[in-house]
């Protein structure tokens, strides 16, 4: 099954990031009905990226990448993953690198939540950030992530980004 991410795969849960009340024609530069790689690239990388914040030039370390991405699965704010905000981490970015992903496998502490420290152990051996990280330099570039997502959205391969794939994760990711 095709990871579906990204944020930033998901990425736009991924770090708290807020909506930036853009629409299927802010992101579809020419009118032709279809988002082009390059089109999404360049406005993922200048309206979104940036919320990242990255400590280096060089893009988002490994370390950052999975502090952003557990606070933006806590949604309440709580410093602890619920049942409920894991099952959407799995079931939007992880279903494909957590083969048995339930709360009590992560839960080590078994108190009924996910800290950070077992959030990361659960997460930092699947391979989710190096998959992201195509160049291997341990850094995740604005133009490696944008690849990610655009992929991600890209649910048959074409190449395009459809009005349907566009609003199938628009309504997840660019409102959260």
């Amino acid at each position: 099954m095709k990871t579906i991410i990204s944020l930033f795969t998901f990425i736009f849960i991924l770090g708290g990031l807020t909506a930036q009340n853009t629409t299927f024609s802010d992101w579809d530069k020419d009118n032709d009905g279809f988002i082009e790689r390059h089109e999404f690239k360049k406005t993922f990388v200048n309206k979104y990226y940036p919320l990242w914040d990255p400590d280096n030039e060089r893009g988002i370390i490994e370390e950052g990448f999975f502090q952003e991405s557990y606070a933006g699965l806590d949604t309440d704010n709580d410093n602890m993953l619920s049942d409920e905000e894991w099952l959407i981490g799995l079931n939007y970015f992880y279903d494909d690198y957590i083969v048995d992903g339930g709360i009590t496998v992560v839960d080590t502490d078994k108190d009924g939540s996910i800290e950070y420290a077992e959030y990361y152990d659960a997460i930092y051996e699947t391979g989710y950030f190096t998959d992201i990280d195509l160049d291997a330099d341990n850094y995740i570039s604005k133009h490696e992530l944008a690849d990610f997502v655009f992929d991600n959205w890209d649910l048959n391969d074409s190449g395009l980004l459809s009005r349907a794939e566009f609003n199938r994760f628009d309504w997840y990711y660019l409102d959260v």
